[in-house]
């Protein structure tokens, strides 16, 4: 994959959920034509706090390698509506999420997950509802 890629930052992209429950998501990706892989984050810590924009991947850096990064506001927390119940919505949500990643535009229709704690527990969920464009999760 050719790079250094510059860098497009949409912040507040709405992430529409099966049941109707918007939530919100950060994605940082190549400013160039073109899919690419996506990998995806689901945080209930706030993704526009810098930590959740850095300390696992750097997305800025991910996205100037050619991948699109997407960091999701999980229900119910920070800028995503709806109730927010530990563990409860992961799977189902983290299977939509996933797929809404995959079927952008800008996506070549492969998805990893990434991150640790909470992080990690959504992404070892999501695997277990087995989204089809799911690649490979790293916790």
């Amino acid at each position: 994959m050719p790079g250094p890629y510059s860098v497009k930052f949409e912040s507040d992209v709405p992430l529409m959920l099966r049941d109707g429950t918007m939530t919100y998501a950060d994605v940082c990706r190549p400013d160039a034509a073109g899919k690419f892989p996506g990998l995806l984050l689901r945080t209930p810590y706030d993704k526009s706090d810098p930590a959740s924009r850095s300390s696992t991947l750097d997305i800025i850096r991910g996205a100037q390698r050619g991948y699109a990064v997407v960091i999701q506001d999980v229900r119910g927390r920070f800028s995503s509506d709806g109730e927010f119940y530990t563990f409860k919505n992961e799977a189902r949500d983290g299977f939509d999420s996933v797929e809404w990643v995959a079927g952008q535009s800008w996506c070549n229709g492969k998805v990893g997950m990434f991150g640790s704690s909470y992080n990690g527990a959504t992404q070892w969920l999501a695997a277990s509802a087995k989204p089809p464009s799911l690649g490979g999760i790293a916790a």
